[in-house]
């Protein structure tokens, strides 16, 4: 299972939406979130292109 988050695309960056898998301490793009931002300071962000990239990959690969 996986959400959405909002935080920094980078440390002190612009806020962007990542994608973290449930009980990670990481997003998927590697970004270790150090508190939770209110989604509403970020309705207009845009989606991380790392996370998104590395969601394609994990929905379209065949299952081990």
């Amino acid at each position: 299972m996986y959400e959405m988050c909002v935080g920094p695309e980078k440390p002190g960056g612009a806020l962007v939406w990542h994608v973290m898998a449930k009980q990670a301490a990481a997003t998927l793009c590697g970004q270790r979130l150090a508190a939770r931002i209110e989604a509403s300071r970020a309705e207009r962000a845009r989606h991380c292109p790392d996370c998104m990239a590395s969601f394609a990959e994990l929905m379209t690969s065949t299952p081990h």
